[in-house]
């Protein structure tokens, strides 16, 4: 029951900060806080999104950068997720995958 609790307010906080991260408001990209500790909330208990998060940071380098550069700032729920969620694995998988073809 405490799961299904956890993994639905996580992506209630990923659909929040998605929804308002565009919004014209006061403060610019407010939505990034509630959609990161969502994500940090679901990586930490689905292991489905863990590995998609994974692959989202493997294909565009540039989000991977910049949550390792902004790794200092974050809670550390959010620092969790970022060192849980780094694609060296898949780096390394494309490596044997080409070595093995060549």
């Amino acid at each position: 029951m405490r799961k299904i609790l956890l993994l639905s307010g996580g992506w209630c906080l990923v659909v929040i900060g998605v929804v308002l991260t565009p919004a014209p408001v006061p403060i610019p990209l407010i939505g990034v806080v509630p959609l990161l500790v969502g994500c940090a909330i679901l990586s930490r208990h689905s292991k489905s999104f863990r590995r998609g998060l994974q692959r989202l940071r493997h294909r565009f380098d540039f989000l991977s950068h910049w949550l390792e550069g902004m790794h200092p700032r974050f809670p550390l729920h959010v620092k969790t997720m970022i060192r849980r969620t780094r694609p060296h694995a898949l780096l390394r998988l494309a490596r044997m995958r080409v070595r093995r073809h060549s």
